[in-house]
């Protein structure tokens, strides 16, 4: 067997390689390589609906209002971050109420999951429009939002107070501007609407000799004040002697008492400034004299007479 070798010598030109040397090597003047764009869809909460589209608000104390909500993402269920399901409830003015761990309550379809979500609602929070905003996020941490839903919150008027039972020390007969010594009676606003000035009414009765029922002292002697100047006051330095005046079985507004909504729990009792409480001091302007009623003890809880009434409107 013989092997022809051969032998090519290439001499290249002034200037550098050749077009031939090109050809001889098959050197490439060019290429191709492949391009892949992942255009990502951001997650959509495509519905929002309160359970109850009304809530009333718990006197004192918490309500539970309830959400559905459903979020697609068109790249799959898989792609929603469960854990960034969130709901925010907002009023102008208001606390926010939120919740950050919404429930999955289901898959609705290849690009859809359900949630459940619960907020509480603070008895002083206000009455109105709320806005629903309901968001998600997918796993590449893009976010979605739904802020198009509503639910109202009703007015609610309420209150409690304490203590129940109004007392004054021995009384002489013919003395004037005594104050009592189980005020102040102290008024907790326990709903949601502010109590204005002119809100807050007392109906008195006259009170009935005990122990004589034919006896009574007039309403009209007595007279009611959101203050009492200072703790120590005595006679007409007090507000409460020239505050306003009882008549019988007829419910007089308290001019200066006003409740405006809010946690009472925070609140300084001996610095109520249009707090969530207010404080009623009572005060008798003129026992009367001898020869007009009897020594005795006088009340409402007799035959001929009732207990007073404190109301908020």
């Amino acid at each position: 067997m013989s092997i022809l070798l051969g032998a090519l010598i290439i001499i290249p030109a002034a200037g550098g390689a050749t077009g031939f040397w090109d050809t001889i090597t098959g050197w490439a003047t060019s290429s191709t390589t492949s391009l892949a764009i992942n255009i990502n869809n951001a997650p959509q909460v495509i519905y929002v609906r309160a359970t109850t589209p009304t809530v009333t608000i718990t006197e004192d104390s918490t309500t539970a209002a309830n959400f559905t909500l459903l979020v697609r993402d068109l790249d799959g269920v898989g792609e929603i971050d469960n854990s960034t399901v969130f709901l925010r409830v907002n009023l102008t003015g208001e606390t926010d109420r939120m919740n950050y761990t919404c429930v999955g309550n289901g898959t609705v379809d290849a690009n859809t999951l359900s949630y459940n979500c619960q907020v509480f609602m603070w008895f002083f929070d206000s009455y109105g429009n709320w806005t629903i905003n309901a968001s998600a996020k997918d796993t590449s941490s893009v976010y979605g939002e739904n802020l198009s839903v509503q639910f109202e919150v009703y007015s609610t008027t309420a209150m409690q107070m304490g203590p129940v039972n109004l007392t004054w020390p021995a009384l002489e007969l013919g003395t004037s501007n005594r104050t009592s010594n189980a005020d102040p009676i102290i008024l907790n606003n326990t709903g949601n609407k502010d109590i204005a000035i002119g809100g807050v009414s007392v109906r008195a009765h006259n009170l009935q000799g005990v122990s004589t029922g034919t006896e009574f002292i007039d309403v009209r002697n007595f007279t009611i004040s959101a203050r009492n100047g200072t703790s120590g006051c005595t006679g007409d330095q007090c507000f409460e002697c020239n505050g306003t005046v009882m008549l019988n079985q007829s419910s007089q507004p308290i001019f200066n008492a006003n409740i405006s909504a809010g946690n009472r729990t925070l609140n300084d009792l001996f610095n109520v400034t249009n707090g969530p409480q207010e404080t009623l001091f009572f005060c008798i302007r003129t026992v009367p004299e001898s020869g007009t009623i009897s020594r005795q003890t006088y009340a409402t809880n007799s035959t001929h007479t009732a207990p007073w009434i404190i109301s908020v409107s």
